[in-house]
Protein backbone atom coordinates (compact mmCIF):
# COMPACT_ATOMS: atom_id res chain seq x y z
CA UNK A 1 0.00 0.00 0.00
CA UNK A 2 1.69 3.10 -1.04
CA UNK A 3 1.72 6.46 1.24
CA UNK A 4 -0.39 8.52 -0.34
CA UNK A 5 -2.88 5.75 -0.42
CA UNK A 6 -2.73 5.47 3.78
CA UNK A 7 -2.82 9.36 3.71
CA UNK A 8 -6.58 9.21 2.02
CA UNK A 9 -7.06 6.87 4.20
CA UNK A 10 -6.66 8.69 7.25
CA UNK A 11 -7.71 11.90 5.68
CA UNK A 12 -10.91 9.96 4.94
CA UNK A 13 -11.61 8.85 8.38
CA UNK A 14 -11.04 11.67 10.23
CA UNK A 15 -13.40 13.25 7.51
CA UNK A 16 -16.24 10.96 9.03
CA UNK A 17 -15.94 8.11 6.64
CA UNK A 18 -15.51 4.45 7.26
CA UNK A 19 -14.19 1.96 5.02
CA UNK A 20 -17.34 -0.30 2.79
CA UNK A 21 -16.64 -4.01 3.51
CA UNK A 22 -19.00 -5.32 1.30
CA UNK A 23 -18.57 -5.60 -2.69
CA UNK A 24 -20.68 -3.64 -5.14
CA UNK A 25 -22.12 -5.20 -8.29
CA UNK A 26 -20.39 -5.39 -11.33
CA UNK A 27 -22.73 -3.41 -13.01
CA UNK A 28 -21.26 -0.60 -10.70
CA UNK A 29 -18.19 -1.07 -12.36
CA UNK A 30 -19.76 -1.16 -15.96
CA UNK A 31 -22.17 2.20 -15.25
CA UNK A 32 -19.00 3.87 -14.15
CA UNK A 33 -16.93 2.47 -17.59
CA UNK A 34 -14.22 1.76 -14.96
CA UNK A 35 -11.70 0.36 -16.65
CA UNK A 36 -9.47 -1.05 -13.38
CA UNK A 37 -11.68 -2.76 -12.19
CA UNK A 38 -12.84 -4.19 -15.39
CA UNK A 39 -9.60 -5.18 -16.63
CA UNK A 40 -8.47 -6.37 -13.08
CA UNK A 41 -5.65 -4.32 -12.88
CA UNK A 42 -6.58 -2.34 -9.74
CA UNK A 43 -8.98 -3.36 -6.64
CA UNK A 44 -11.35 -0.58 -5.25
CA UNK A 45 -10.71 0.41 -1.73
CA UNK A 46 -14.80 1.84 -1.47
CA UNK A 47 -15.28 4.46 1.47
CA UNK A 48 -19.07 5.47 2.49
CA UNK A 49 -20.84 8.37 5.00
CA UNK A 50 -24.29 9.05 4.64
CA UNK A 51 -25.80 7.85 1.67
CA UNK A 52 -22.22 8.71 -0.53
CA UNK A 53 -19.63 6.23 -1.87
CA UNK A 54 -16.19 7.24 -2.86
CA UNK A 55 -13.43 4.88 -4.67
CA UNK A 56 -9.72 5.35 -3.66
CA UNK A 57 -8.90 2.55 -5.65
CA UNK A 58 -7.65 4.70 -8.65
CA UNK A 59 -6.44 8.43 -9.07
CA UNK A 60 -9.91 9.21 -10.41
CA UNK A 61 -12.05 8.97 -7.02
CA UNK A 62 -15.08 7.99 -8.38
CA UNK A 63 -18.03 9.31 -6.00
CA UNK A 64 -21.47 8.23 -6.10
CA UNK A 65 -24.63 9.28 -4.15
CA UNK A 66 -27.01 6.88 -3.68
CA UNK A 67 -26.24 4.33 -5.74
CA UNK A 68 -27.43 1.17 -7.05
CA UNK A 69 -25.58 -2.00 -6.75
CA UNK A 70 -24.51 -1.68 -3.31
CA UNK A 71 -25.51 -3.96 -0.48
CA UNK A 72 -26.42 -2.09 2.77
CA UNK A 73 -23.67 -1.25 4.68
CA UNK A 74 -23.88 -2.66 7.98
CA UNK A 75 -23.17 -1.18 11.21
CA UNK A 76 -19.35 -1.83 12.89
CA UNK A 77 -19.74 -3.26 16.13
CA UNK A 78 -16.69 -1.85 18.21
CA UNK A 79 -15.86 -4.66 21.27
CA UNK A 80 -16.92 -3.46 24.00
CA UNK A 81 -14.59 -1.41 26.51
CA UNK A 82 -14.77 -2.94 29.71
CA UNK A 83 -15.73 -0.80 32.72
CA UNK A 84 -12.78 -0.13 35.03
CA UNK A 85 -12.49 -2.96 37.89
CA UNK A 86 -14.12 -2.18 41.04
CA UNK A 87 -11.52 -2.18 44.04
CA UNK A 88 -11.20 -5.98 45.91
CA UNK A 89 -10.80 -3.87 48.92
CA UNK A 90 -14.10 -2.05 50.96
CA UNK A 91 -13.34 1.65 52.08
CA UNK A 92 -12.67 0.52 54.93
CA UNK A 93 -10.13 -2.36 54.59
CA UNK A 94 -8.65 0.57 52.09
CA UNK A 95 -7.95 3.07 54.93
CA UNK A 96 -7.27 -0.16 57.05
CA UNK A 97 -4.37 -1.50 54.84
CA UNK A 98 -2.67 2.12 53.45
CA UNK A 99 -1.00 5.00 54.84
CA UNK A 100 -1.52 7.06 51.20
CA UNK A 101 -4.30 7.31 48.85
CA UNK A 102 -4.29 8.46 45.32
CA UNK A 103 -7.38 10.42 44.18
CA UNK A 104 -9.47 7.58 42.97
CA UNK A 105 -8.88 5.34 46.13
CA UNK A 106 -9.17 8.56 47.91
CA UNK A 107 -13.28 9.23 46.15
CA UNK A 108 -14.00 5.30 46.01
CA UNK A 109 -13.21 5.56 50.07
CA UNK A 110 -15.87 8.63 50.37
CA UNK A 111 -18.27 7.65 47.40
CA UNK A 112 -17.11 11.11 46.12
CA UNK A 113 -16.14 11.82 42.21
CA UNK A 114 -12.34 12.51 41.92
CA UNK A 115 -13.49 16.22 40.98
CA UNK A 116 -14.88 16.43 44.54
CA UNK A 117 -11.25 15.64 46.05
CA UNK A 118 -9.54 17.68 44.40
CA UNK A 119 -11.97 20.22 45.74
CA UNK A 120 -11.34 19.05 49.03
CA UNK A 121 -7.53 19.44 48.90
CA UNK A 122 -8.17 23.25 47.64
CA UNK A 123 -10.47 24.18 50.45
CA UNK A 124 -7.87 22.51 52.65
CA UNK A 125 -9.75 19.66 53.92
CA UNK A 126 -7.08 17.34 52.69
CA UNK A 127 -3.44 18.14 52.12
CA UNK A 128 -1.76 16.95 49.25
CA UNK A 129 1.32 15.01 49.58
CA UNK A 130 3.01 14.57 46.44
CA UNK A 131 2.25 16.29 42.78
CA UNK A 132 2.13 13.75 40.44
CA UNK A 133 0.44 11.35 41.48
CA UNK A 134 -1.61 13.45 43.82
CA UNK A 135 -1.58 11.43 47.47
CA UNK A 136 -3.54 12.02 50.12
CA UNK A 137 -3.44 10.49 53.96
CA UNK A 138 -5.49 7.63 54.61
CA UNK A 139 -6.35 8.94 58.51
CA UNK A 140 -7.66 11.98 56.68
CA UNK A 141 -10.42 10.52 54.55
CA UNK A 142 -10.98 8.18 57.43
CA UNK A 143 -11.44 11.52 59.55
CA UNK A 144 -14.00 12.83 56.42
CA UNK A 145 -15.74 9.72 56.23
CA UNK A 146 -16.51 10.16 59.92
CA UNK A 147 -17.81 13.47 59.49
CA UNK A 148 -20.21 12.01 57.17
CA UNK A 149 -21.17 9.36 58.94
CA UNK A 150 -22.63 11.99 62.08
Amino acid sequence: MSRTRIQEIVTLTREGWRPYDAEPDRSVYERLGCPHFLRGKRKPFWFVRDDVFCCIGCADHCTLQRPSGFPLPLPIRYPRVPPDRPYTLTPQEMLARHELLNVRQAAYCLNVSERTIYDYIAEGRLVRLKENPVRVRAREVRELCRNFDE
